[in-house]
């Protein structure tokens, strides 16, 4: 008989915003996975602070993926959490379209 993988649910906390996760596997992986999910982000908004969160959340999952095909081709990834300005995948150059500019002031002509 072959065992089914348990599903397990948790709400975690990633990038300041609650979800609940089912998925296979423990709590306690679900939540590390979550981490360093969370983790990334952080570090992504760090490297590039304009960013919006949806920005943020896709350039680290470019970057995630980047490394998952770099695995997948035999490259070495690398193993922990690097600068992300230093990471050889995908990046964000800055533009006035990456985030909210704030609104420019003007002078009023004096009467």
């Amino acid at each position: 008989m072959v065992e089914q993988p348990r599903s397990a649910r948790v709400v975690v906390s990633i990038f300041g915003e609650e979800c609940a996760l089912r998925g296979e596997g423990t709590p306690d992986h679900l939540r590390g996975l979550a981490a360093q999910v969370d983790a990334r982000m952080r570090a992504v908004a760090m490297a590039t602070p304009r960013l919006s969160k949806t920005r943020v959340a896709m350039l680290t999952a470019l970057q995630l993926a980047d490394e998952l095909a770099r695995v997948q081709a035999g490259s070495a990834a690398p193993a922990a959490a690097p600068d992300p300005a230093a990471e050889p995948g995908p990046r964000v150059i800055p533009s006035p379209a990456a985030g909210p500019v704030p609104p420019r002031r003007t002078r009023r002509p004096r009467p």
